[in-house]
């Protein structure tokens, strides 16, 4: 059976979405694959649709770009807002650290770093790998075999951070005893970090106590 033109160019939006029965649809393509004006319009038809549907999808895909570019900036901003913050915290932190260790006196501890030597008739205490900002001194004399002898005992302290920046290869020196303050009558100079005490006025039971809990550094 042949139908008019007029009837499938009105059926063939339908076919053209998909929705017509399968037995419209046999007639349709019999009549397309007869009536070549029938198939103009038919393909008329789908290329306005892709006309109309390009566009479409372009915008759509130009908002799925700007989401995503809009997203990428609120990431973007965030992590450099986390660095920032993670930055000025490790700052504080270190600036606190750093006030803390310049403020932590500490007796240097002797490990080998310290020597005395008599210089320009003086007496000069050296320290290597550190920094002293507070000396402790103390002359005492003792009668030792029937006779006078002087002792100086010393410690130095310094901060924890001098002691952690300094390098080994660093040395610092110190004036123990001046030339004009009778080195040369100094018989032993002795590093002692513990309680000094009383430490001028003890007799030689006591002050040998100290001297075995000191290191000997010169001697005349």
């Amino acid at each position: 059976m042949k139908y008019p033109c007029s009837l499938i160019k009105d059926l063939l939006p339908l076919y053209h979405d998909g929705v017509c029965s399968e037995e419209s649809n046999k007639i349709i393509e019999n009549h397309l694959s007869e009536c070549s004006s029938c198939k103009d319009y038919y393909n008329f038809l789908c290329e306005t649709d892709e006309i109309f549907t390009a566009p479409q999808n372009a915008e759509l895909e130009m908002k799925k770009a700007a989401s995503f570019r809009s997203i990428k900036r609120k990431l973007r901003k965030k992590q450099i807002l986390v660095v920032v913050l993670a930055f000025a915290i490790f700052a504080a932190a270190s600036f606190s650290i750093v006030g803390f260790l310049k403020k932590s006196e500490q007796v240097i501890s002797y490990e080998n770093n310290i020597s005395v030597s008599m210089a320009d008739n003086s007496l000069i205490g050296r320290l290597q790998g550190n920094q002293a900002n507070y000396l402790k001194i103390k002359q005492v004399e003792i009668k030792n075999n029937g006779q006078m002898d002087t002792y100086l005992f010393f410690y130095m302290s310094g901060t924890k951070w001098d002691d952690l920046i300094t390098n080994d290869d660093i040395f610092s020196e110190y004036v123990l005893c001046s030339a004009d303050k009778g080195a040369e009558n100094i018989d032993r100079v002795f590093y002692y970090t513990g309680d000094y005490t009383g430490i001028e006025s003890m007799d030689i039971g006591n002050l040998q106590k100290i001297i075995d809990n000191s290191v000997l550094l010169w001697r005349k």
